[in-house]
């Protein structure tokens, strides 16, 4: 997420609002950083479209700086992100850490965005072990009837030019199914150089059931065409930028 208050502010009134009869039927999620969350609910009210938030601690109490998952829920956030690539890598958070955020957030009735992916190109054998892992060890610390949305998104895609070849992407769709314990209803999404044509692409290959749009959801030509794409299909897209 790149931009400011104001920007964030026209962006929601000029580019999303406008569209929010067909962002609501696609159940478009806006991930906002904490300071904008407020601007977020307030703007979006009524509109179909909901608000979550970027990141959030796993325990309550007196952990100064941090955001728990009781406040953002009880503020009226729906969904919360964990475990995203860049937090990975600036902060050191790590798969049993996303776990603990993912349970808290489930928990406290937010429902967690939990990003996988790997840094570098790999494979798609490779990669698919490499987000296996990743989910067997972050699901297993959500409680039992727990919803999740996992969010596949290599790293090193994002603010890309392309991003996972169709094929990677279904063997890495496979390895989530197979790493989904059965007490988890699970949502898949996919993120990384998002563009019109990616959803269709990947679906081809394998039933995704949305994407994460991040630059794609400032352009206004690009989101309406990507719009298009997922209105004829009735599927799911969420939106970090506030993604993704």
């Amino acid at each position: 997420m790149n931009l400011g208050a104001r920007e964030t502010e026209q962006w929601i009134d000029e580019v999303l609002l406008p569209r929010s009869a067909h962002l609501g039927r696609l159940h478009f999620r806006v991930c906002l950083p904490h300071p904008l969350l407020p601007t977020g609910l307030r703007r979006t009210e009524g509109s179909g479209m909901t608000i979550g938030a970027q990141n959030l601690w796993y325990e309550g109490g007196a952990v100064t700086g941090e955001v728990s998952a009781d406040l953002l829920t009880e503020i009226g956030c729906t969904h919360v992100m964990v475990g995203h690539a860049e937090r990975r890598r600036l902060f050191g958070e790590d798969d049993r850490l996303v776990g603990r955020k993912a349970r808290a957030a489930s928990l406290a009735g937010l429902v967690p965005v939990i990003c996988v992916g790997e840094d570098e190109r790999l494979n798609p054998a490779e990669t698919a072990a490499h987000v296996h892992q990743q989910v067997s060890t972050i699901l297993c610390f959500l409680p039992s009837g727990a919803e999740a949305v996992v969010l596949y998104e290599p790293a090193w895609a994002i603010g890309g030019a392309h991003g996972a070849e169709p094929h990677q992407a279904a063997a890495v769709l496979d390895a989530l199914h197979e790493a989904t314990p059965d007490h988890i209803a699970l949502t898949t999404t996919y993120g990384g150089a998002v563009t019109p044509g990616t959803f269709s692409a990947l679906r081809r290959l394998a039933p995704w059931d949305g994407v994460a749009l991040g630059r794609a959801a400032q352009d206004r030509t690009m989101l309406d065409d990507v719009l298009d794409e997922l209105l004829t299909s009735s599927y799911t897209v969420g939106g970090e930028d506030a993604t993704a």
